[in-house]
């Protein structure tokens, strides 16, 4: 690990750069903008954001209601690794805070992290406590992921049962969330580092177009030997999903794709390969399954005229058909 006396970094006078990529979420950018204005750290900061292309008037908005904010305006969806990226080139502080649009901060919580990385020079980054809109905590904190852990989760492992275990320890089940403690990853809705640390692994990999991108920060961070923590005392609101909600159906399939990138990159080519080997056709099984009981439950909410279970099953099965169409040859 390189200590901080070890790079040529000039500090300057903007201590935080805070970079937001939204895509078609104006309504939700717009109440974290003004979280952040209101709950502002105590040092000096500036907001980048980057817009992907939006078509709901974000841009707008931006300039009308909020002059200091750096835009950064694309002409096409780069992704999420991409367009951070943009922010980072752009960004003067020495600290650097990815923040979702769909967030909201809470009083005190960035100078709650910022305060801990001033204190503490062998953290490369750090994160805050998130909440549901509900203000119950959502799991944010998980170890990196493995190739059991994931047949659980995508396949019909889940069926069975099988790697249970491992999938719960991925995801670190019984994890603590009033614990500040040192971790694998944490959620990039919220992640803070430092810019000298992203000088020394590199910035965002943009070959992850959206999902695991922030893993795979986190892998890198850790094995270049800084430590990676975890503050409750810091808080944000996560609504989660506003701008992957958009496209449902291919949700599972981009966040997929991104595992396996993840795993080709950092687990090696050949076993990487092997998995996909069981993985793959363990994915259809569980699409057919998937497709085999919402025909049931359409069928019968058809007869008893249910008509919210009709519509659910008929979700149900044109997702599962949907992820064969990606996975089965042509």
């Amino acid at each position: 690990m390189l200590l901080l006396s070890d790079l040529n970094y000039k500090t300057n006078s903007v201590k935080l750069s805070i970079v937001i990529v939204c895509w078609n979420v104006r309504e939700y950018l717009v109440e974290c903008l003004r979280s952040i204005e209101v709950n502002q750290p105590s040092c000096r900061f500036e907001m980048i954001v980057v817009d992907n292309a939006s078509a709901d008037g974000t841009i707008d908005v931006i300039k009308k209601d909020f002059s200091k904010v750096t835009v950064v305006a694309n002409n096409e969806n780069r992704g999420f690794a991409a367009a951070n990226n943009q922010g980072i080139e752009r960004s003067k502080g020495e600290y650097i805070l990815f923040l979702n649009p769909d967030t909201i901060v809470h009083p005190h919580s960035l100078d709650n992290l910022i305060n801990f990385l001033d204190n503490n020079d062998d953290v490369g980054a750090c994160g805050p406590k998130l909440l549901n809109s509900d203000r119950t905590t959502q799991r944010s904190v998980r170890r990196f992921p493995s190739f059991r852990g994931a047949l659980y989760r995508h396949t019909a492992f889940r069926f069975l049962g099988i790697f249970k275990n491992k999938y719960e320890k991925w995801v670190m089940k019984d994890f603590d969330y009033n614990r500040q403690i040192e971790v694998d990853q944490l959620m990039g809705a919220a992640l803070m580092t430092r810019k000298l640390v992203l000088q020394q692994v590199g910035s965002m990999d943009e070959s992850f177009f959206v999902y695991y991108e922030e893993v795979d920060l986190c892998y890198r961070i850790k094995q270049a030997g800084w430590r990676i923590v975890y503050i409750p005392e810091a808080v944000v609101t996560h609504l989660g999903g506003r701008s992957a909600g958009q496209i449902p159906v291919g949700k599972r399939i981009i966040a997929m794709t991104s595992l396996l990138k993840f795993f080709r990159k950092h687990r090696g080519g050949f076993a990487s390969a092997i998995f996909v080997c069981v993985f793959k056709p363990a994915i259809v099984v569980n699409a057919l399954v998937n497709i085999a009981s919402g025909a049931i439950r359409y069928i019968f909410a058809v007869l008893v005229s249910d008509h919210s279970s009709r519509r659910k099953s008929a979700r149900r099965i044109k997702s599962s058909a949907r992820l064969l169409s990606k996975i089965l040859p042509a």
